[in-house]
This record gives C-alpha cells, sequence and structure tokens, in this order.
C-alpha cells in the first residue's frame, strides 16, 4: 500500500450539524480517503462490496430516532446509529471500519469506529456503543456515534463501510487525523450508503 501523508486535522468543536447556526468548517481533513493502490484487490471484487441499511435506503431522510439529542433542546433525537450490513468484502479482508461523515459540511465526522472483526457484517440499530473494535473521535471529541442536527435542509450524511487487508492498530480514542492515515494505508475496498437530514429533531 502506498503511504499518505496529510496535514494534522483540527477538529472544531459543537458546529452547524451539532446544534449551532454558525457556518462549519473542517480544517485538514479530506472529504474521503484517496484510492488504494494495492495489487491485490481486482476492480470485479472491488465492485462486489456492498453497504445496505434496512433502516432507510440511499437517498432517504433519516429518522428522529438517528438524530442528536441536545441539551439545550434543540434536537431531541434518541442519538442511535442506523442498522448498517454489508456484503462481498474481497479476499484479504482481515478486519472493518465505519465512518459516518456530513458531506454537506465538509466532511464533518459524526461517527468513526475500526478493527471490526473480519466475520462481523453488520451492526444493528444502536449498536454502535457495543460494536466489536476501536472507537476512535469524532470531531465533537468524543468515542461514539453522534447524531445529525443540521441547521437547514438536506443535509447528506455519508456511511462507508472499508475492508482492511490488516487491523488499524489505533489505541481507543486515537485521533481522526490518525484513523484516516491507517485506513488509506490498509483500505482493500470500501462502499457507502447516504441519509440526509433536513433540519434538527423536534
Amino acid at each position: 500500500m502506498r503511504r499518505v501523508l496529510i496535514l494534522a486535522a483540527a477538529a472544531l468543536l459543537v458546529t452547524g450539524c451539532t446544534g449551532s447556526s454558525a457556518p462549519q468548517t473542517t480544517i485538514g481533513i479530506p472529504t474521503e480517503p484517496a484510492p488504494t493502490t494495492s495489487t491485490s484487490t481486482t476492480p470485479d471484487a472491488v465492485a462486489d462490496f456492498s453497504l445496505t441499511s434496512p433502516d432507510f435506503a440511499d437517498g432517504d431522510e433519516l429518522a428522529d430516532w438517528a438524530t442528536a439529542s441536545e441539551p439545550n433542546g434543540r434536537c431531541t433525537g434518541d442519538n442511535l446509529s442506523p442498522a448498517l450490513e454489508w456484503f462481498g468484502a474481497p479476499d484479504g479482508t482481515a478486519a472493518f471500519a465505519i465512518t459516518m461523515r456530513d458531506e454537506s459540511a465538509g466532511g464533518y465526522v459524526h461517527w468513526a469506529h475500526g478493527d471490526i472483526p473480519p466475520d462481523v457484517t453488520s451492526v444493528e440499530r444502536g449498536g454502535s456503543i457495543e460494536l466489536a473494535g476501536v472507537a476512535a473521535q469524532n470531531q465533537g471529541s468524543t468515542q461514539r456515534y453522534y447524531g445529525p442536527c443540521p441547521p437547514n435542509a438536506d443535509h447528506k450524511y455519508v456511511f462507508t463501510v472499508y475492508a482492511l487487508d490488516a487491523p488499524l492498530g489505533l489505541e481507543e480514542g486515537a485521533k481522526f487525523a490518525d484513523f484516516y492515515v491507517a485506513l488509506t494505508e490498509h483500505e482493500l475496498a470500501s462502499a457507502t450508503i447516504a441519509g440526509l437530514r433536513s433540519g434538527p429533531a423536534s
């Protein structure tokens, strides 16, 4: 795998998709990992890797229960991660990782979880807390799924599952910048599904 050098990421705290109407800026964190140059995975194997959810179809609105629960009452969801299921991981997959990012807010990180065992191919609704593996920090500096709470309509939340050729080898609570670098070094394939959220839950 080729190694990728990136600038250190400056994680902003509460911003546009976590309860503030102020504009949101994400510094130094690319929107998505660059493609790897692995020769061990064929194009067909990558194409076979797919991600679905029994809780929403690609492009659908995310339910209120998936949104954040803010102390100020602006969002009153249950902060439950949607169920996810993935299929067709390429040969050589040794672990999985999951991210959820707000594509409409500079790739703001809501969820980052790595070193999921290769025999785990689904997460039930609300299962992010007990998910096997290692939780990295989101951009709210917490180590868990943090649901949407956008200030306006049609924010796009992209869930990505990565098939990895080796565990990321990071400590619990690793910064997302380190998590991202490890992803680019070990990614065999990735699959995505996106949900929309049009304003805060009420």
